[in-house]
């Protein structure tokens, strides 16, 4: 993976700026709600803050809200992958064409060390460079065949001319600036209202009225059909159906061993708790469709989570459902 940052990390267009705001004013939003000071700085810090960048910020960037609903993972291996971009980002990668995005013409690569997109606007070759990738007027797909001619080079690179063309998002984890914008509110109402116990029928409100009143495109009307109304299902872990505030499953609290850790070293340990929380998709991701969207993406627990790796609901239930009787329980 490009171990620096994404390339054009801090280039955004009006239109990008313009849903970071909406997500913004979301996070004002149910912070204004927190009654307790030191609440309300904690919930900036750890997930309403905003980031005016693609990757979300480096050390003291956005909060987990927008890193998780707007923005990519990162990935590893040599390849141009973004280290974090804008899940709308106009230009994926995918195996076979996807419904979605336009097939680029043909890549090149200039002086061996940057790639150039070349695609077709209105019947006229334009040619982006990595840098400039983010600018492209609706989305395109790289498919197998454009990266196959290149692979005698590619191979070659150094992980700085890597981090020089990160400039691209796999296809499974893009989505519509709409559908990252509502899954912001619908992770935004799960912590709300599960971790800082905001009345639910009132910030719901609050914040449907901010994506009805949304400026971004007004043929698009939003909240969707996607966005959830139940309480509980906004709030409570998709698998074990318990709020994620909450052990998994209610279970007791199991205790880990401690680690010899050096004073000097970071310690990420705490992110390996059965109930620590992360993003989970309802179904699993596929390149094919945009299932980032509120329908699908709910906080959950680690442990689920794991559990899931990348099968849908029913199929992980159908799976625990032979265990607990492969072992005689009930």
């Amino acid at each position: 993976m490009a171990k620096g940052r994404t390339i054009s990390a801090t280039c955004l267009t009006d239109k990008d700026r313009q849903i970071i705001d909406l997500c913004g004013k979301i996070a004002q939003t149910i912070n204004d709600e927190i009654s307790n000071d030191e609440d309300k700085k904690g919930f900036l810090n750890e997930f309403g803050k905003v980031h005016y960048t693609r990757d979300s910020g480096l050390g003291r960037g956005a909060g987990k809200l927008q890193r998780d609903a707007l923005c990519t993972r990162g990935i590893q291996g040599n390849a141009p992958f973004s280290n974090r971009n804008l899940r709308w980002h106009p230009l994926v990668v995918a195996t076979n064409p996807v419904p979605y995005a336009k097939p680029i013409e043909r890549i090149e690569i200039e002086a061996d060390e940057s790639l150039i997109f070349v695609v077709k606007e209105n019947g006229v070759e334009k040619y982006y460079p990595s840098e400039q990738v983010y600018l492209l007027p609706e989305r395109y797909v790289t498919l197998p065949e454009h990266w196959q001619p290149h692979y005698d080079t590619l191979r070659k690179w150094s992980d700085t001319q890597w981090t020089q063309n990160s400039c691209i998002i796999t296809a499974y984890e893009a989505c519509d600036w709409k559908d990252a914008v509502e899954a912001y509110a619908v992770l935004g109402l799960s912590i709300a209202v599960d971790n800082y116990k905001i009345d639910f029928q009132k910030i719901y409100a609050k914040i449907a009225e901010i994506l009805k009143n949304q400026q971004i495109d007004n043929a698009i009307k939003l909240p969707t059909t996607n966005f959830p109304t139940d309480k509980n299902d906004i709030i409570c872990c998709p698998l074990c159906k318990v709020p994620k505030s909450e052990n998994p499953a209610k279970l007791p609290d199991r205790t880990r061993e401690d680690r010899y850790k050096f004073d000097f070293s970071g310690n990420k340990r705490g992110e390996g708790d059965d109930g620590s929380m992360q993003i989970m998709h309802i179904k699993p991701l596929e390149e094919a469709y945009l299932f980032h969207n509120a329908a699908n993406v709910r906080f959950g627990h680690r442990w689920c989570n794991v559990a899931m790796t990348d099968h849908s609901i029913e199929e992980t239930v159908d799976f625990m459902e032979y265990i607990v009787k492969a072992h005689n329980r009930k």
